[in-house]
């Protein structure tokens, strides 16, 4: 009888234990988690070369494009450097120009011409550099973005050391540590619903990147769940809570 009862009780266990399982597959993998709002890119804008800060064309808040001119150096010698190799290259075009009727009768020999010929090609070449070193001068952002903050002004040295930071607001990233459980369940593209602390709206985003490695101190991993921020409802910097639904439900 006694068997019988252990039996009968460890069977009604088990079957308690498949129903709670089969009831899981169907529920949300975990209760909300705390995360994180932050851009989605975030750089620090340094100079290719050194120099004192001419100008400055954005303030913080403003918004930046990809590829808009955001800072320029003092370029007094750039300039002056330029100005004179075109003006190299003027006087070889016309040397090379008033000349080639005179190769043509021969009046002039194959090494004369060839010598103009190798001067225009020169000055062609330092034109070139004179714009390259030029260009460095000036510092283009390689973002679109807003910028969150400016760190010089004109009138101050500037070296590798960033000058302004630009950060990307649209898309939004929320940034989720998980249980190691979890791990596998988790898939790129998933849906998840996402609701900023003290707000009752729902956003919904999707996994965009997956951390491949557990972290081995805390038994978690981090997922990155990329927002839209059209109507920039969402700002960085907020705490959110993130709700993960089962892919096999």
């Amino acid at each position: 009888m006694k068997i019988c009862t252990t039996w009968m009780l460890g069977s009604a266990l088990l079957f308690v234990a498949h129903t709670t399982q089969a009831n899981q597959d169907h529920l949300p993998l975990v209760s909300p988690l705390s995360c994180l709002l932050e851009p989605s890119s975030d750089v620090e804008l340094s100079s290719e070369v050194q120099g004192i800060i001419k100008e400055i064309r954005v303030n913080r808040g403003d918004r930046v494009k990809k590829g808009q001119i955001v800072m320029k150096l003092n370029s007094t010698l750039e300039v002056a450097a330029l100005n004179t190799v075109k003006a190299k290259l003027d006087f070889a075009n016309r040397k090379v120009e008033r000349n080639a009727d005179l190769f043509r009768k021969n009046l002039i020999s194959d090494n004369e011409q060839d010598e103009m010929l190798t001067e225009k090609r020169l000055a062609a070449f330092q034109l070139k550099e004179a714009k390259v070193r030029l260009s460095q001068r000036q510092t283009r952002s390689p973002i679109s973005g807003v910028v969150i903050e400016r760190i010089k002004d004109p009138g101050e040295f500037v070296d590798e050391q960033p000058f302004l930071r630009i950060a990307t607001l649209n898309p939004i990233h929320a940034e989720v540590v998980l249980p190691a459980e979890l791990y596998g369940q988790i898939v790129k593209n998933q849906t998840v619903n996402l609701s900023p602390l003290g707000a009752d709206t729902v956003y919904q985003g999707k996994v965009t990147i997956i951390d491949p490695v557990i972290d081995a101190a805390s038994n978690t991993f981090a997922v990155t769940v990329s927002l839209n921020n059209d109507a920039e409802e969402l700002s960085v910097g907020v705490r959110c809570q993130a709700e993960f639904a089962d892919n096999h439900g």
